[in-house]
């Protein structure tokens, strides 16, 4: 697709006024709200976890007390020790099965392989939370088909609420992660060395053991980096299925020290989402060094004239096809219909038919209780407004980043990419410090700006990831042709980029209104009433015991995702064909 610009009268007129504009102003004033937005909350999460009383108390002094109080505390190691534990495991199954699917579905004979590529992507559609309910519903102590196996079957049962169980299933969760990492990886390799081997005689498992898997190294290896900075910071998992087993990951001990003591000890809570923090900051350099050794490892050179023949399974394919069909049904699937029968019947047992606990009660509430519908409407808006003003935000920052001479442009890509590497939990609690110590924070805190700007800033990454390379790949030509004309900078953006990049940023503000929507670790510690969202409010009800709500709520939060995904897709195709 070309694209022509053509400056009528009036634009040229228009274009040298804005040449007139210095741009370095604006630019400068774009780089300051990032600094501020993503470097601001660390500074008094910092201050906070070295005073020896709150902020918000007079007499405090600097100390390292609150460090002290964490290491003295047996519960604190536990929760290190319960997280190592669960990290790894996590690592371990979710890049085992994602580099697994990967070669199966890129680089053999698999039948159906190409709509298991797709279907194996359900955990990111899914909210998290809801996707957590389903599985204790059908999985948990309680479940569906855990009481269907024990008692009807009299088989011994798996235990959800475990160190292991909880991993399986936040490898579940995970799996779409080093699926795509090491699919991407894939095609971008030439298949040259596995045709030798094959050539040479190998069979097929014998060319994905010694010529396909070393070639995904540097991809295993980066994917498990960050799987295992993502299952530091779990908290859903660990409050929904923790408290049975009495089992504390370390964003649940610390959201439990906040919010179960009558007086929070912040230096306490502080101190040790300082601790993750750095971990996590050092986890990610980590990553970032492998990303860059990783290009030394890659044959990238062009596959020849034949077509690629994909790995004869034999025998396998079909039992392979059906494993991989089945992990689908029981890790999506299955939960899925678990969540919706949940939020549809007074109690999930298998000692009652389901059709004869049907009830209507838990949708009746979901529609008429108070703070079930302010947290459906608080989190529609806050997704709206705050995606839309995300992306535009990011747009404009990723131009000055790539596109401008802006004296310290080189430092925006990075300010964009770390606030993911964040955890939810710490930049909640960064973000409750400073709109308590910053003058500013008080016109934020108590309504919904608070935590629409502590979610937009959490999923600012996303928005940058989606722009980025749509802007990579418009000729520069376009810009100088435009100054030839006299445009500035400005706009030039506003005229000729944007413009070009609308399909782009139609899917940038889709993504970031499923993820804040679906998003809830930034604002556990901001939300008050009136200012409930669907994530947080799942939560707290969940610890009342409340089920069947829940349920019914997170079933309206996969139907909201489901239609906007659906609107999103049409919307995309008009944009590029527009």
């Amino acid at each position: 697709m070309s694209t022509v610009v053509t400056v009528d009268a009036p634009t040229g007129i228009r274009a040298r006024r804005g040449a007139r504009i210095p741009a370095s102003g604006p630019q400068a004033v774009v780089w300051i709200g990032l600094v501020v937005l993503v470097v601001g909350p660390l500074l008094p999460l910092l201050y906070a976890s070295l005073r020896s009383k709150p902020y918000y108390l007079p007499g405090g002094v600097f100390t390292l007390q609150g460090y002290r109080t964490l290491f003295d505390d047996p519960a604190f190691w536990q929760a290190v020790r319960n997280t190592l534990q669960f990290a790894v495991l996590t690592t371990v199954l979710s890049v085992a099965a994602g580099a697994a699917f990967a070669i199966l579905c890129g680089r053999t004979n698999l039948p159906g392989r190409r709509i298991y590529s797709t279907l194996l992507l359900a955990p990111v559609v899914i909210p998290p939370l809801g996707l957590i309910v389903g599985w204790v519903a059908v999985y948990g102590q309680s479940g569906y088909l855990t009481g269907l196996v024990s008692r009807n079957l009299h088989l011994p049962v798996w235990n959800l609420s475990s160190i292991p169980g909880m991993a399986v299933l936040a490898a579940a969760v995970t799996i779409p992660i080093s699926f795509l990492t090491c699919q991407s990886a894939l095609a971008g390799t030439d298949t040259a060395l596995e045709d030798a081997a094959r050539s040479a005689g190998a069979g097929p498992l014998q060319v994905i053991a010694r010529v396909t898997l070393p070639m995904l190294r540097p991809a295993i290896l980066n994917c498990a980096v960050l799987i295992f900075a993502l299952a530091l910071e779990v908290l859903g998992i660990a409050l929904f299925l923790g408290p049975p087993a009495h089992l504390d990951l370390y964003a649940s001990y610390l959201y439990k020290s906040w919010s179960d003591s009558v007086v929070p000890d912040p230096a306490f809570v502080s101190a040790g989402a300082v601790l993750l923090l750095v971990v996590v900051s050092l986890l990610l350099l980590v990553r970032n060094r492998m990303l860059g050794a990783e290009q030394r490892f890659i044959a990238t050179a062009v596959r020849g004239g034949g077509s690629y023949q994909p790995l004869d399974l034999r025998r396998w394919r079909r039992p392979l096809s059906f494993l991989v069909g089945a992990f689908i049904v029981l890790t999506s699937l299955v939960p899925l219909l678990g969540l919706v029968l949940m939020s549809c019947v007074k109690a999930l047992t298998t000692l009652v038919a389901p059709w004869h606990l049907f009830t209507s009660s838990n949708w009746h509430q979901v529609a008429t209780d108070v703070t079930f519908r302010r947290s459906i409407t608080n989190s529609l808006i806050i997704a709206a407004v705050g995606g839309a003003i995300t992306v535009a935000f990011v747009a404009v920052a990723t131009v000055i980043a790539h596109r401008s001479k802006f004296v310290l442009r080189r430092t925006i890509p990075p300010l964009l990419v770390y606030p993911r590497a964040v955890p939810g939990i710490i930049l909640g609690i960064g973000f409750f410090w400073s709109y308590l110590m910053i003058g500013p924070g008080a016109y934020v805190r108590n309504n919904l700006w608070g935590e629409l700007i502590a979610l937009s800033v959490r999923n600012i990454t996303l928005a940058y990831v989606v722009i980025y390379p749509s802007l990579a790949r418009i000729n520069e030509e376009m810009d100088r042709a435009a100054r030839a004309t006299g445009a500035g900078w400005w706009t030039t953006t506003r005229r000729i980029l944007l413009p070009i990049l609308r399909p782009s940023l139609i899917a940038a503000f889709l993504l970031m209104f499923v993820t804040i929507l679906n998003d809830y670790d930034p604002v556990v510690f901001l939300q008050k009433p009136g200012t409930e969202v669907i994530g947080v409010t799942m939560l707290q009800y969940w610890q009342q015991g409340v089920v069947g709500p829940v349920a019914a709520l997170a079933v309206v939060q996969v139907l909201i995702v489901s239609v906007v995904l659906g609107i999103g897709a049409r919307a995309i195709r008009s944009a590029r064909h527009a």
